[in-house]
């Protein structure tokens, strides 16, 4: 009987491990992808040719890097991806050309929000997963460090 508990403790763990591991990567591979959606809007508006284009342009190079790692992820790790990703599209889109018609400093201001809000979230995550997935791990504070330079 207690050897039956122990394997009921054992599998509850691993599947809360799990769900914590698909939570992380089903969040932030659409935080991403909506980050790259934000500054595509932008960029319609500025070009990839202005000096604020180009910095936007730099902004969106390195999420590109971190929405491909996390669709790789999705598939490696079997996750699946969040229902909202068409709303996510539009949004992101719309955020991004609408702050961009509102000129330089709006733009700016919502990418440094934007930018701030998911470096925070990645040091949260970081804490959370502890010791299990270093990988994951190494890889979310890698963002981290990408997202607040």
């Amino acid at each position: 009987m207690r050897e039956k508990k122990k394997n009921i403790k054992s599998i509850n763990h691993k599947i809360e491990e799990k769900r914590l591991i698909d939570e992380i990567i089903r969040v932030d591979h659409a935080g991403e992808y909506s980050a790259t959606k934000i500054y595509a809007g932008q960029l319609a508006v500025f070009g990839k040719k202005s000096e604020i284009g180009k910095t936007i342009k730099h902004m969106a190079d390195q999420e590109k890097e971190h929405i491909d790692t996390f669709e790789k992820l999705i598939i490696e790790k079997r996750v699946r991806p969040t229902a909202m990703m068409p709303i996510w599209n539009v949004l992101g889109y719309t955020l991004g050309l609408t702050t961009a018609l509102m000129g330089k400093k709006a733009a700016m201001a919502c990418t440094v929000a934007v930018e701030s809000v998911i470096g925070e979230h990645y040091e949260e995550q970081a804490n959370k997963l502890g010791n299990k997935e270093p990988k994951l791990k190494k890889t979310i504070l890698k963002f981290r460090d990408d997202e607040l330079e």
